[in-house]
C-alpha cells in the first residue's frame, strides 16, 4: 500500500488561494499603518504583487491609504560549494518534512505622506514551525495570533520561567518607524516544514 505524502504536492489543497492574503488598516490621526499577511504553504505563484487599500478612520470623514506589497516564499538549498541559496517556490517544488522555507514580505508606503509607524504582521502556517531566523531582529511573537509580546516569548512552567518552543508560534509582528513616501520595508522569517 502506497503511503500518501501530503508534502509531495502541497498545492492541490490550496488551489485558488494566493500565497498570502494581505489585509491592512490604519489610524490616520497618528499616521499609523497596520499591515497583515496571512501565510499558507506556498502556492505555485512564487510572488504576490498587490496594491492594498488601507481603510482609515478620521474625524473628518473617511479616506484611504495604500500599501503596495510583495510576498515571496523560497526553499533554502545548498549549492555545490556549500553556500546557502534561495530557490523560489513554484508548481514543481516538492516539499518534504524538514525542508526550510524563507517567507519574505516587502511593503511600500504609497501614501502622499511619510508614515510615522507601520506595523507588519505575518502569520505562520500550521504546516510549518518558526525557526529563530527572523529579520529585522527583536520582533513581537504570538502563540494565538492576537496577543503579542517581544520575542523570545517566555512562560512559567513548574514555577520556572522558560522560553516558549518556536513550534507554538502563530504570528510574528514588526513595528517599522518613519517609513517615507515610496520607501519599502522588508521583513522575513524562516520556517521548517513539519
Amino acid at each position: 500500500m502506497k503511503k500518501n505524502n501530503q508534502f509531495a504536492s502541497p498545492f492541490s489543497a490550496w488551489s485558488g488561494h494566493r500565497l498570502f492574503h494581505v489585509v491592512a488598516g490604519t489610524l490616520i490621526g497618528a499616521m499609523v499603518v497596520t499591515t497583515q499577511a496571512s501565510a499558507m504553504l506556498p502556492t505555485p505563484e512564487q510572488a504576490v504583487d498587490s496594491s492594498v487599500a488601507v481603510q482609515t478612520n478620521a474625524n473628518q470623514g473617511s479616506s484611504a491609504q495604500a500599501v503596495n506589497s510583495k510576498i515571496t516564499a523560497s526553499l533554502i538549498s545548498v549549492d555545490a560549494n556549500g553556500e546557502e541559496i534561495l530557490v523560489p517556490v513554484n508548481a514543481n517544488t516538492r516539499l518534504q518534512s524538514g525542508n526550510v522555507l524563507e517567507y519574505q514580505g516587502y511593503f511600500t508606503n504609497t501614501n502622499a505622506d511619510r508614515v510615522r509607524k507601520m506595523t507588519v504582521t505575518m502569520s505562520i502556517p500550521d504546516e510549518v514551525e518558526l525557526m529563530r531566523t527572523v529579520a529585522p531582529e527583536f520582533p513581537y511573537g504570538s502563540v494565538d495570533g492576537n496577543n503579542f509580546a517581544r520575542m523570545p516569548l517566555r512562560t512559567r512552567v513548574d514555577n520556572q520561567l522558560q522560553d516558549v518552543d518556536m513550534k507554538y508560534y502563530k504570528a510574528v509582528r514588526w513595528d517599522m518607524e518613519g517609513v517615507g513616501l515610496n520607501d519599502t520595508v522588508a521583513v522575513k522569517y524562516r520556517a521548517r516544514v513539519k
